[in-house]
């Protein structure tokens, strides 16, 4: 079960709840239907990380988002607790004790407020630092916890760690090569042992001893946990904090696999999505079964709860292979072809409603096409004065009452009455919008298939959401089948990425959670509708019909 399998499934328990208890919600309470799609909207997983100072807690997390943000040193840094979960924008939200009082702060001010230096003994009293990133591994719901550490001369800072540790559902000790598993660091693992977590041991700092040392080390620390857990422990990982954060940066993949962080990112990544939500959605079909054994009539959902629960137990454990898939920034522009277009006509029809006013052969000229499509029509009516509108389009008018009484001279009747006022419509061939929309697609679809060109992957990671009206423009510019193969599934990459964020919004709605909704997730509706059918001011005409065309023989002969 990868994360968009999940996902998935989530959506699919959302709909059968939605469909049971549709009309009433008065009989199961509406608290109890929020309160199960409240569950499946928030699904936060607290991954708490716990040491002595200086071991590089926070500098294995901020290898593992691929950040420095998050402050690290050699003397007891953190002082509060620190929770890093996903946003849109980087942004850091301050929660002090004993209040619901909070405060923004920039990220950049994050130290002065949860080190050791800047708030000692955690003087400000600040609850917790809840600091949000655009981090990609924390989109699932991960919610990474840095604690203060332990053992330090702060004795606040250790209690704070210990009191937290209820609040976890797995844990990483990071020790090091140093002083591998002190007194303090075992006791904390006899505690983590009562509670039943799971717990992944990490001894950091591998770059600073050579492979014998690192062998006796790792076999001697496997003796100790064996001793606090009972039976051999699968979860003791070697690594690099520093060697890593440095190979994410510089994309350098050999350097990161030595580092030794990929092979704990899997493991962890391997309980998360075969142990925890495995559980979590079996939890939570019967929770809903509830309700749709009291909704009657509610055959149709409790089908489909029978059929997703079968779905969900068939789940083997094992590695999760994730696809390979093209990185999607978590905002990506708008399709820079309808921007181009939308800019082009704007600029034309500000233009246009003047030429009309003052020149009698520009109003000819558009008697003569009809005037323009139905699309830029109102767009030129919703930015000319009433009298350039009376003044341009009064010859459009008469040239229709003409051709309608030429019509009924004729004394048409039943599919040829039809036919012949179905001509006097304005057609987009004839648009003079239209005309110039397609030359704005054009020369943007040149610009972007040669930045693509020269720029290849690196250049698709900077293109914009190209919406599928533009998109076969682009494909046909490429004359690439390799380059044009990773756009397509860049795009895929790009709806699938947009339909999930779909999902979480109408989740989080429904389940009282809007204070959950990142900003993506609030225009994602929007966003999606654009780059199915493109923006409503870049209309150009029948291109996009011939483009439909070219994709259903292209689809008839994959078939």
């Amino acid at each position: 079960m990868d994360l968009r399998q999940f996902d998935r499934l989530k959506g699919v328990l959302a709909e059968i709840l939605r469909g049971a208890a549709m009309g009433r919600e008065n009989e199961f309470g509406r608290e109890e239907v929020r309160g199960l799609f409240a569950r499946l909207a928030e699904d936060r997983f607290n991954l708490v990380v716990i040491g002595r100072f200086s071991r590089g807690k926070t500098s294995l997390m901020n290898a593992m988002l691929g950040t420095d943000r998050l402050p690290t040193g050699i003397v007891p840094v953190t002082s509060v607790i620190t929770t890093v979960s996903y946003g849109t924008e980087e942004r850091v939200v301050l929660h002090y004790q004993h209040t619901n009082l909070f405060l923004d702060i920039p990220i950049f001010e994050l130290a002065e407020h949860i080190t050791e230096r800047g708030n000692p003994g955690n003087v400000r009293r600040i609850r917790a630092a809840e600091v949000q990133l655009p981090a990609e591994l924390l989109r699932g719901g991960f919610y990474f916890v840095d604690t203060p550490g332990l053992g330090s001369s702060i004795l606040e800072n250790t209690r704070t760690t210990e009191a937290f540790l209820p609040e976890a559902d797995a844990f990483v000790l990071v020790t090091s090569y140093e002083a591998p598993l002190t007194e303090e660091e075992s006791r904390i693992l006899e505690k983590i042992h009562r509670l039943e977590r799971r717990v992944f041991v990490i001894v950091n700092k591998q770059d600073c001893v050579d492979d014998s040392e690192r062998a006796e080390v790792l076999a001697h620390l496997a003796e100790r946990l064996t001793a606090i857990f009972g039976g051999r422990p699968r979860d003791l990982y070697s690594l690099s904090a520093r060697q890593a954060l440095e190979a994410r940066r510089k994309g350098d993949a050999p350097a990161l696999v030595a580092s030794g962080l990929p092979a704990f990112e899997a493991a962890l990544l391997d309980f998360l999505l075969n142990e925890k939500r495995r559980e979590f959605l079996l939890g939570m079909c019967s929770r809903i079964a509830g309700i749709v054994e009291r909704a009657g009539g509610a055959e149709v959902e409790r089908m489909r709860l029978a059929a997703l629960r079968d779905e969900v137990a068939a789940v083997s454990p094992g590695p999760v292979e994730a696809e390979p898939t093209v990185a999607i920034p978590p905002t990506v522009p708008e399709c820079e072809v309808c921007v181009r277009v939308a800019d082009a006509v704007f600029s034309f029809l500000a233009g246009y409603q003047y030429r009309l006013h003052g020149d009698q052969q520009v109003r000819a000229e558009l008697a003569d096409r009809r005037g323009l499509c139905g699309p830029h029509t109102w767009q030129f009516e919703a930015m000319a004065a009433p009298r350039e509108v009376c003044t341009g389009f009064v010859g459009v008018v008469e040239r229709q009452a003409d051709y309608l009484r030429a019509v009924a001279r004729s004394k048409p009747a039943g599919k040829l009455a039809c036919v012949s006022i179905a001509a006097a419509l304005p057609s987009a061939e004839d648009c003079a919008a239209c005309a110039m929309a397609r030359r704005a697609a054009e020369q943007a679809v040149t610009v972007a298939a040669s930045r693509l060109r020269r720029g290849g992957g690196a250049a698709l990671k900077q293109l914009s959401a190209v919406c599928l009206q533009h998109l076969p423009l682009l494909v046909t510019a490429l004359d690439e089948p390799a380059l044009v193969q990773v756009l397509l599934l860049r795009q895929a990459d790009l709806l699938e990425r947009l339909a999930e964020d779909m999902r979480h919004f109408a989740l989080k709605r429904d389940g009282m959670q809007r204070h959950l909704t990142s900003k993506e997730e609030a225009i994602a509706g929007q966003r999606g509708l654009r780059v199915l059918i493109g923006n409503p001011r870049a209309e150009m005409g029948p291109p996009a019909q011939q483009s439909g065309s070219n994709i259903a023989s292209l689809t008839q002969r994959a078939g």
